[in-house]
């Protein structure tokens, strides 16, 4: 068995908690698992405020990282970016011809993610 370290992560506060296990994704299990169980077990050092869990990272014993878990939240916080230019190049493609109300209704989105429009 090997000993990871995982880490538990909100905007606000973090906790670690040393786990045995043979593989990273196995480690992340139990660390998944100790959180859904018992998030109260876990010694959070608080950086300002009370938050909900968004990442587990695991790592081993030369501190690199080798399984993440991240919440939905924080993935779609993550993708953000790459969503809206993605958004933004298939407006730029189609701007030239008669497009359905759904495109339109992309456009504003993208317009109201950049802090305008609708």
């Amino acid at each position: 068995m090997t000993t990871y370290t995982a880490y538990f992560r909100t905007d606000a506060e973090f906790a670690t908690r040393e786990i045995k296990a043979a593989t990273p994704e196995q480690a992340l299990k139990k660390a998944r698992r100790l959180y859904d169980n018992d998030p109260l077990d876990l010694m959070f050092e608080s950086y300002d405020d009370n938050q909900p869990v968004n990442e587990i990272a695991i790592r081993d014993a030369d501190h690199n990282e080798v399984a993440v878990w991240l919440d939905e939240d924080l993935r779609l916080r993550l993708a953000a970016r790459d969503l809206l230019e993605a958004a933004e190049l298939v407006v730029a493609r189609w701007e030239q011809g008669d497009l359905a109300g759904a495109v339109r209704q992309l456009d504003d989105a993208i317009a109201k993610a950049k802090g305008g429009g609708a």
